[in-house]
């Protein structure tokens, strides 16, 4: 730390929001864990440029098919050998890309999100995101079997990680604006805002608060507007409102939910067993996902695209068992190697298809065996998509909420539950399987789901918990200096050390003791030599409590702060002030093992 003046040593250390004014206020405002109306701007802010990211995302992987399909995503009309060779083509420009990054560039998708939130906190580089970008597009609109959801997490997660990074806001309120992002991108992709909601806490940030409830909500809510706006608010698919015919159908229901957890739990098992493969030559691999993909398309083409206009045609009906059969064994291949090799698309469009499948072969089945008083097989494919979803992605109420906004079919809601629930169960309890993202973080070697305290921590940022009664002052000062400090009544004194790369702390309760025996020493006549010699006083000889400390950034949250003790052994924290500004004055405040504790007890 840079030396002080005389003047400096006796100056107070007033607390933030009586010194800063403007960003800096606000940044001060947001460390707190209960921040609500700040974080509300900051999330409007956030769902509007995630909205307008998956717009142009969604812009980008549409409009270059107007060129070769007479209909938007229908690859079927596209002749055999155009099949075989789009995916191949598409493969080939996304392996050379590929190949020209660094590994650390080339992470993308909703496992990457959930990496930087819970192991990097929420700090989303932005290379990742052009990449993401641009190769997601590419592998959409080359027809592969992906979803278009993954990117926009991604794209929407980026958003609110920049904006936080350019705001230089602490970290705690970063995550919360990646959350807000990821909620805008999931409303503005599928035009469902309150899906967006539940899959930003249930998959990504895995906490339910109010808290942090009403600035997602309201991002969600911002990134469905700018969806709106651009592409109008008809659902994503136009199916009447088709219901159970009878109660007696629920057993059929039961054994097509546990098709579906079996099936579900298959898919993530083999997404679990390809995902280490990432780490292999990218030409390699993206060869071996072009050259399936395009020869499976061949015979199968509806594999090809996001495959919204097959899964609505499962869902009036209007696909039989065979066909529905050949479908689910080809895209679930398809799907499988390519989002497992690293293709850079999601699987929630995928998981809708495969249900919508899965459940219109159950329903075609049941009116073959039952006769023509069942429910028609669109009712099977609906309930089949929440299932399938619910099922991958170990979010049970998103699935639910998101089929409901989709369809604008509340009739789904009852035996959707129903087969949410046993779908999941055989899933995760007969099959051991977690949800398809933390599976694959393990897979990759990569920290998983947080622990509780781990959730709780990185709420608060240290600005707000920190110990702003100190002062700083150098190794030697006099007694009159020593007098101006004591006469400021702080907790801490950080002793500046130049040649030392980090001060030490000492308790100026110690220094006035020490001031207290040297008075009494002088009016008892005895000679008045000070600690150290001469008539300076050596704070770090002097008898007292001395913490050795570390450096923390103030944008850190309690998390961090509570890392860092434990890896590096020391006794304190204390929290540097950013880079420019009047936040890089100083030493902002002191952190101790005391304050994380005492954040327990509120």
């Amino acid at each position: 730390m840079p030396r002080k003046s005389k003047e400096s040593i006796a100056k107070p250390h007033t607390s933030w929001p009586q010194r800063e004014r403007g960003l800096e206020r606000l940044r001060l405002m947001l460390a707190a864990q209960d921040a609500l109306a700040p974080l509300l701007v900051m999330a409007l802010l956030t769902g509007t440029c995630a909205g307008l990211v998956t717009v142009a995302f969604r812009l980008l992987s549409e409009w270059p098919t107007q060129f070769f399909l007479p209909v938007p995503d229908h690859y079927e009309s596209l002749p055999a050998h155009w099949r075989f060779a789009l995916p191949l083509i598409g493969t080939l420009v996304l392996g050379a890309v590929y190949q020209l990054l660094k590994p650390s560039r080339r992470n993308v998708g909703v496992v990457h999100v959930l990496d930087r939130l819970h192991n990097h906190q929420g700090q989303m580089p932005i290379q990742n995101a052009v990449l993401q970008f641009f190769a997601g597009a590419a592998a959409l609109v080359s027809g592969h079997s992906v979803g278009r959801e993954g990117p926009a997490v991604h794209l929407g997660a980026a958003s609110g990680s920049w904006i936080a990074h350019k705001l230089r806001l602490p970290n705690n309120s970063a995550r919360s604006l990646l959350a807000c992002g990821v909620a805008a991108a999931i409303a503005a992709s599928f035009n469902t805002p309150l899906a967006g909601v539940v899959f930003a806490m249930e998959v990504v940030m895995l906490e339910y608060s109010v808290a942090g409830f009403l600035p997602v909500i309201l991002a969600a809510v911002a990134g469905s507007a700018t969806a709106q706006i651009t592409f109008g608010r008809q659902p994503v698919f136009n199916v009447p409102a088709i219901q159970l015919s009878s109660l007696a159908e629920l057993p059929v229901l039961f054994l097509c939910a546990l098709a579906i957890g079996s099936l579900a739990a298959l898919f993530i098992l083999a997404h679990r067993r390809l995902a280490p493969y990432q780490r292999r030559s990218p030409m390699a691999r993206f060869l071996l996902i072009g050259l399936t993909t395009g020869t499976l398309a061949i015979w199968v083409p509806e594999v090809l695209g996001t495959g919204y206009d097959t899964l609505e045609m499962a869902m009036l009906g209007e696909l039989g068992l065979t066909t529905l059969l050949l479908i689910v064994a080809a895209k679930l291949a398809a799907t499988a190697l390519g989002t497992g090799l690293g293709i850079p698309g999601g699987v929630i469009g995928p998981s809708l298809f495969l249900g919508a499948c899965l459940g219109g072969i159950a329903g075609g089945l049941t009116n073959l065996w039952l006769g023509e008083y069942t429910a028609s097989p669109g009712f099977y494919a609906m309930v089949g998509m929440a299932a399938m979803m619910a099922a991958l992605l170990n979010a049970p109420l998103a699935a639910l909420l998101a089929i409901l906004e989709l369809t604008y079919n509340p009739n789904v809601l009852f035996p959707g539950m129903m087969m949410i629930v046993v779908a999941c169960l055989v899933s995760r309890h007969f099959f051991s399987t977690e949800g398809i993202f933390q599976e694959t973080l393990r897979a990759l070697d990569k920290s998983g789901t947080p622990s509780w305290r781990q959730q709780m921590l990185s709420r608060v940022g240290v600005a707000s918990v920190m110990e702003r009664r100190f002062v700083v002052a150098e190794r030697l000062i006099s007694e009159e200096q020593a007098e101006q400090i004591i006469g400021q009544h702080p907790q801490w004194i950080l002793i500046d050390l130049p040649e030392e790369p980090v001060p030490q702390l000492l308790r100026a309760a110690d220094l006035a003791t020490f001031l207290q025996r040297v008075k009494k020493a002088r009016e008892e006549g005895h000679e008045n030599r000070q600690e150290g010699g001469g008539d300076k006083i050596d704070l770090l000889k002097l008898p007292g409590e001395r913490e050795q400390l570390a450096k923390l950034n103030w944008r850190a949250t309690l998390l961090e702060a509570h890392q860092l003790l434990e890896s590096s052994g020391i006794d304190a924290l204390y929290v540097s002030r950013g880079s420019g500004g009047a936040l890089d004055k100083n030493a902002a405040g002191i952190i101790l093992p005391q304050h994380i504790d005492n954040f327990y007890r509120k």
